[in-house]
């Protein structure tokens, strides 16, 4: 970027919202994986600018900049993902959004709340929860993501978007979003979508290839009178497996699965962890009869399977460390892996096929997973180095590699962003053609998040090609297989 877009980048946000210092864009270039150097020769990952928009009348000024100028914007939260979605490849102005947070308005005889797309999900939780409600469904990383930014999240494929706290009981993302204001690529403000001919759902999982997505209106619901979790140890994962299957009717509000693998990682990490081969924690809310006959229901299925149920304190220590499904990453000191969704029925083939690959390449994988709607959200991960560059890069192979098994086993990857890009087709399915369609309409300059989530493209604008991809992972696996 030239200084003088720089200096009206500047004139438009002010001094204080615009940053081009090399120590600041640095930490916009990559996600909470970290990005090996030498894919810098095939993507610009690097922000021309940051910019830091405190209202919607900057955003709708930096638009039309952009769109004037064909500058490439990629709206940003704080980018909890490793898919490569929320950094640029043709570099641009990275859009951090975390200074238009707050919540706006809460409408209790509604039971609706209206938010800033930067506010952290943890914050509406606890402004709610004061007042005696909550959200439907959250993600994981609630204390650090932003409602924006969980929401643009492709996650299981457009107008359903992420999978999280709540999904098993109350269905996807999308289903607790009732409205949206959006600023378009060309600066028009759509106040609410909901009165528009768009629809919600056309923006929810999109990536943020549409456009920004200023203020977001939530069902929220009142408090349930009771809490309640529980959790397990089994000997055998399978057995683990077979439960999981049962309990799933239930409609349990959360459910987790980890493996000993994971429980190991947690241990070099220096976490508690309780006495367990392979740990199940589920929570259940209600009140009276419903409330106490899913929980005998639960513990009669647990029991088939040889389930041994820990103490009520090791149950809360598993709830409360919900939202830290990362924190043993230091263990590595940096993790790797992937992130799929599978059908309930195909949980235990899943877990036995990513095994069986650990065991060809003779790494450890680790199981996490958690319950959604009609699947689990499986998260296979791998400790890894970045300082040791090359076997960081050819460990990316397994990313591919954990795609490829779960469309094989009727799952789909989790997110598109740059790294799942050649997997669009399957996670949006049928919805791809209608994500392209509206980005011709609503972004004929192609500024929004361009070169991923529908297709992946080169810092050069050359279209790569699926094939090319396939081959370029399989000749770094072939390093991974021999230890190199």
């Amino acid at each position: 970027m030239n200084k003088a877009l720089e200096q009206q980048l500047v004139e438009l946000l002010g001094l204080d919202s615009v940053s081009t210092a090399d120590i600041e864009r640095m930490q916009y270039a990559h996600d909470m994986a970290p990005v090996p150097r030498i894919l810098g020769l095939v993507w610009k990952f690097m922000p021309d600018a940051v910019v830091r928009p405190s209202s919607a009348q900057q955003l709708q000024q930096l638009m039309k900049f952009a769109t004037k100028n064909s500058v490439p914007v990629v709206p940003r939260g704080r980018s909890t993902t490793m898919m490569g979605g929320a950094y640029p490849i043709y570099g641009g102005i990275s859009v951090d959004m975390t200074a238009r947070r707050g919540i706006v308005e809460l409408n209790e005889s509604a039971l609706t709340i209206k938010v800033k797309s930067g506010t952290y999900w943890e914050t509406v939780l606890k402004f709610l929860e004061k007042r005696g409600l909550t959200l439907y469904c959250y993600p994981t990383s609630a204390p650090s993501s932003t409602i924006g930014g969980w929401m643009g999240n492709s996650g299981v494929g457009l107008g359903k978007g992420g999978l999280g706290i709540g999904s098993s009981q109350y269905g996807y993302a999308a289903e607790t979003v009732v409205d949206l204001s959006v600023v378009l690529p060309t600066g028009e403000y759509l106040e609410s979508i909901a009165a528009t001919h768009l629809k919600v759902k056309d923006f929810i999982g999109s990536d943020g290839v549409l456009g920004i997505m200023d203020t977001i209106t939530l069902k929220v619901r009142k408090l349930p009178a009771r809490q309640e979790p529980f959790s397990f140890n089994f000997k055998d994962i399978e057995k683990l497996c077979s439960a999981v299957e049962e309990i799933a009717s239930l409609k349990p509000f959360f459910l987790l699965i980890e493996d000993e693998v994971m429980l190991d990682f947690k241990k070099l990490a220096g976490l508690h962890v309780p006495q367990a081969q392979n740990l199940l924690t589920i929570i259940f809310e209600g009140d009276g009869a419903p409330l106490e006959s899913n929980i005998q229901k639960m513990r009669k299925i647990i029991g088939v399977y040889g389930g041994q149920e820990l103490s009520k304190e090791i149950a809360e220590q598993e709830w409360q460390g919900r939202y830290y499904a990362m924190r043993h990453k230091k263990a590595g000191p940096n993790l790797l892996g992937g992130e799929f969704s599978a059908p309930i029925s195909s949980l235990k083939e899943v877990i036995r096929r990513v095994k069986k690959l650990g065991t060809a390449k003779n790494i450890q994988i680790a199981i996490h997973g958690t319950l959604g709607v009609n699947e689990v959200l499986v998260m296979p991960q791998v400790l890894s180095d970045e300082r040791k560059k090359f076997r960081y890069l050819t460990m990316m192979s397994l990313v591919k590699e954990l795609n490829d098994l779960s469309i094989k086993l009727g799952g789909i990857p989790y997110g598109v962003g740059l790294f799942n890009a050649f997997y669009a087709k399957e996670i949006h399915g049928a919805k791809l053609a209608e994500l392209v369609r509206l980005k011709k309409i609503l972004d004929p300059r192609n500024i929004m998040n361009p070169g991923k989530a529908t297709h992946c493209s080169t810092r050069f604008r050359i279209t790569l090609p699926k094939f090319a991809y396939g081959m370029g992972m399989r000749g770094l696996g072939l390093f991974v297989k021999h230890g190199r």
